[in-house]
């Protein structure tokens, strides 16, 4: 098993043993042990081959057995023991918006036990009879219910990004092929992926295919052709490759990458030229040029490179024949991160730990940026030790060259709009991320009154994750995001593109009309642990599948040039 299936197991172990009612701390420790596999750089597979399974930081011995059993087995008899004591459909249920684990206590202890059982209940009204769940609760579960088969078979990018490491890495080592790489709506960015897709380049396809449906990975083949095969993974995802020979690799990528859109409106602007485009090359009178890139291939249609996160059909096309795209942003331009968390509220590290995993990464500044009071759960912090805080960063920044922590708050916009801590102790923070953690209920009108005077705030620099959404589980909040980006240009706020996969918030469509508007980005993380810094990668590719440049992402200013943004912005 791999890293990226153990930490789906431990996961799904943490959620059964909540909706069973066990110790809180013994999930705790399941979703923790996740977390750190999640992004580990070593493999599990080879520190189990060689004995060194307890070297891994922040996982003690019972799981370090659990994680051994899964590699040499495949399998793990308490985990296999837990979903024997819970329906099979109830995972299912917590990944409704809304739907928590008390939730589906509460549901189990009344005999809904599958999704249909719970449709129908929701469409008979017998839900509202449960404690705690009205009638606009019920709808909810109903809208929550149709959203769930709506996006069931798509993937958080992260997901995504794991399954195409095992996968690039396995076709890339084979000796039949020379070049490797994934298309699709995965190359896009977008923040879901239904399937994936490879475009490989070799000269023996029907040897590449053989291997690719015999990988250890596969569990059906769907089809299987001389040049395409279609198999469904272990892990649920589908995953189809194309392999060329060498010379039609270029078209044949740019084929598979582009949106269904974009295609059809590259086409027919060839066909107007006298052109006929496909993954076969380019033809011109009678002649076939097979580009050797594609930078190649766009400058032979007369137009400027289109990078892949652009290839949506949103004016791209017009905008390479005038000359016109901007300078993307990239993940090099990012001088620091804006909003981490430690453990002082609900992070993982202390204030030096967070500071020497920014340095690592390069960075000129960090934003330490803990919860305010009233999110208590969170070990929200009081104005006192906020203001300790402030003083532990000003001693360590004393011993720091070239780096500096800034000290900051995650200030809780509370439901009648005011902040968490007054202008007086705001006044004394480097920087002021104001963010929606409840109330998510409240009328359209009453959340933009709430966000129209947070962001009249002169201390508060950045809106935290705007639209609250949790990608899969949470929708958006009833706010009018357009007003919001109104206020926000004029206001000179900056929005955040929150990069934590499951958020991706603002989503790319925002950021594109944002920034017609004039408005600011920041794009942090909202790091709870120092290896999810790396999660600025999602924040990046969703600002650039809004066009975002360099100028307009805050935190791509060195430090002297933000510090002066933070003092004079709006």
């Amino acid at each position: 098993m791999t890293n990226w299936e153990i930490c789906t197991i431990f996961n799904e172990i943490a959620e059964l043993l909540e909706i069973l009612g066990e110790n809180p701390f013994k999930a705790r420790a399941y979703r923790n042990a996740a977390r750190i596999l999640e992004s580990a750089s070593f493999d599990l597979r080879e520190l189990v081959k060689d004995g060194r399974i307890q070297e891994i930081p922040g996982i003690g011995e019972a799981l370090s057995a659990k994680i051994v059993e899964l590699v040499t087995t495949g399998r793990l008899n308490y985990y296999e023991g837990l979903k024997q004591k819970v329906p099979p459909d109830v995972l299912q249920m917590l990944k409704i918006s809304g739907v928590g684990a008390k939730t589906v206590q509460l549901f189990l202890h009344n005999q809904i036990t599958s999704l249909a059982e719970l449709e129908a209940a929701a469409r008979e009204g017998r839900l509202q009879a449960l404690p705690g769940i009205g009638k606009k609760t019920e709808s909810e579960i109903l809208h929550g219910l149709a959203a769930m088969q709506e996006r069931e078979k798509r993937w958080l990018l992260n997901v995504a990004s794991m399954a195409v490491k095992e996968i690039g890495s396995y076709l890339a080592g084979l000796d039949q092929i020379e070049r490797v790489e994934a298309a699709g709506s995965y190359r896009r960015g977008r923040e879901t992926v239904g399937d994936l897709d490879f475009v490989v380049a070799s000269g023996d396809p029907p040897a590449v295919i053989g291997r690719f449906a015999a990988a250890p990975w596969v569990r059906e083949v769907v089809a299987e052709g001389d040049r395409k095969a279609t198999i469904i993974t272990v892990w649920g995802l589908q995953v189809d490759i194309y392999v060329v020979p060498p010379h039609l690799f270029t078209s044949t990528w740019h084929h598979f990458t582009g949106s269904k859109e974009h295609n059809v409106a590259l086409r027919e602007r060839a066909r107007q030229h006298g052109w006929k485009i496909s993954e076969y090359g380019i033809v011109k009178e009678e002649d076939t040029l097979y580009p050797a890139s594609e930078e190649e291939f766009f400058r032979m249609l007369g137009l400027s490179y289109i990078p892949p996160e652009l290839r949506e059909d949103r004016g791209e096309i017009q905008a390479a024949e005038l000359g016109e795209l901007p300078r993307l942003v990239e993940a090099g331009d990012i001088r620091g991160d804006l909003h981490v968390h430690s453990k002082a509220s609900d992070g993982a590290n202390s204030l030096e730990e967070l500071a020497q995993a920014a340095m690592a990464r390069g960075y000129q500044y960090l934003a330490v940026t803990d919860h305010s009071r009233s999110l208590a759960f969170t070990g929200g912090l009081t104005e006192d030790r906020l203001l300790g805080q402030r003083e532990e960063i000003d001693r360590l920044n004393g011993e720091f060259q070239g780096f500096r922590l800034l000290a900051g708050s995650e200030v809780e916009i509370l439901p009648d709009g005011r902040l968490d801590f007054d202008d007086r102790v705001l006044s004394q923070l480097d920087l002021v991320v104001a963010s929606v953690h409840s109330g998510f209920r409240q009328s359209q009108e009453a959340l933009n009154e709430r966000f129209e005077t947070v962001l009249k705030n002169e201390h508060v620099d950045i809106i935290g994750h705007p639209t609250g959404r949790l990608i899969g589980r949470r929708d958006p909040y009833a706010l009018d995001v357009g007003r919001l980006l109104e206020l926000a240009a004029t206001t000179g706020t900056a929005l955040e593109i929150n990069a934590s996969p499951d958020r991706l918030d603002l989503g790319d469509n925002y950021v594109h009309q944002g920034r017609k508007l004039g408005v600011k980005f920041a794009i942090n993380t909202d790091a709870h642990q120092t290896r999810y810094l790396d999660d600025l990668q999602y924040g990046v590719l969703t600002a650039r599948r809004g066009w975002a440049q360099k100028q307009e992402i805050i935190n791509t200013r060195p430090l002297d040039e933000l510090q002066k943004w933070l003092k004079n912005h709006g």
